[in-house]
């Protein structure tokens, strides 16, 4: 069985865990795309399974009063007097996550369907081509760059 080590480095490795799986549970339950939504439900589980299991080790060594700095614990686990410790700037954060959460439930993102990839393609490489602008002969640049990069390998 292997060793808790009790420091504070482990537990701003911990905090760090923790910070990211709360990224992975936003991106995993509202951007990740699934086949059902019991997939979702069981991927989503199993991830705040990890992350609560994480938050009570950190909260065990913070309560054998392991020194931590109050920047290094995650958003989501500070409190009102950690927030008002770091300051404006700390005070802000929480605030825009939430205006933007907000916003994200009133409206979710609209993802491109992947089967009008190639119609994108079609209609930016024609726009392209409307113009006279060096991006529109990204094709001619992509062909020299390969006869270039093929007599430099064979050399």
């Amino acid at each position: 069985m292997r060793a808790l080590v009790q420091d504070k480095y482990a537990l701003r490795d911990l905090h760090r865990e923790i910070d990211l799986l709360d990224r992975k549970l936003s991106h995993t339950s509202k951007f990740e795309s699934f086949e059902t939504e019991e997939e979702r439900a069981a991927a989503v589980r199993k991830l705040t399974i990890r992350r609560d299991q994480h938050v009570v080790l950190a909260q065990s060594l913070i309560d054998l009063g392991i020194e931590y700095h109050p920047s290094e614990v995650p958003p989501s686990l500070r409190t009102p007097e950690q927030i008002a410790a770091l300051g404006a700037d700390a005070q802000a954060t929480p605030k825009v996550v939430a205006e933007v959460e907000a916003i994200e439930q009133e409206a979710p993102v609209a993802r491109p369907d992947p089967t009008d990839f190639g119609a994108m393609v079609s209609r930016l490489e024609r726009e392209n081509s409307m113009t006279s602008s060096p991006l529109a002969a990204w094709k001619d640049d992509l062909a020299a760059y390969r006869r270039r990069r093929q007599k430099t390998q064979s050399a």
